[in-house]
């Protein structure tokens, strides 16, 4: 395997290094540490950073709420341990389409607006045009 070597390594070399970023670009871009802060210093951040992290979620996972209180704030919907959670989404949609189809053969069933005033539960006047 033949690698070619440039005619000027020197001048390649330093064309690499000109567009090389800056430590402070790199800094921001957590690519390298702060030169400036001592490394044990930087481990102890970070432990301790870590540590808070945990903290909080271990705090937010023992304060989450019951899957009955979702329910009474209808986050949830229904009682979650009356159907499979896999089956909750279709028992939701059948009870929605059951629901639609009720409504839909109430207004079929509805009377005419001509009856309800024969039956005087409508004006004249009232009546929708």
């Amino acid at each position: 395997m033949n690698v070619a070597v440039p005619e000027n390594p020197a001048k390649v070399l330093e064309a690499q290094l000109a567009q090389r970023p800056d430590v402070q670009d790199l800094v921001d871009r957590n690519i390298i540490k702060d030169p400036k802060v001592a490394p044990a210093i930087q481990q102890q951040r970070e432990e301790l950073e870590r540590r808070k992290i945990e903290d909080t979620l271990r705090h937010k996972i023992d304060h989450r709420p019951t899957p009955e209180e979702l329910v009474e704030h209808n986050i949830l919907k229904g009682d979650p341990t009356e159907v499979a959670p896999a089956l909750q989404k279709n028992k939701f949609e059948l009870e929605r389409s059951i629901l639609h189809d009720n409504l839909e053969h109430k207004l079929h069933e509805r009377p005419e607006p001509s009856k309800l005033v024969e039956q005087g539960i409508l004006s004249e006047e009232e009546i929708p045009k």
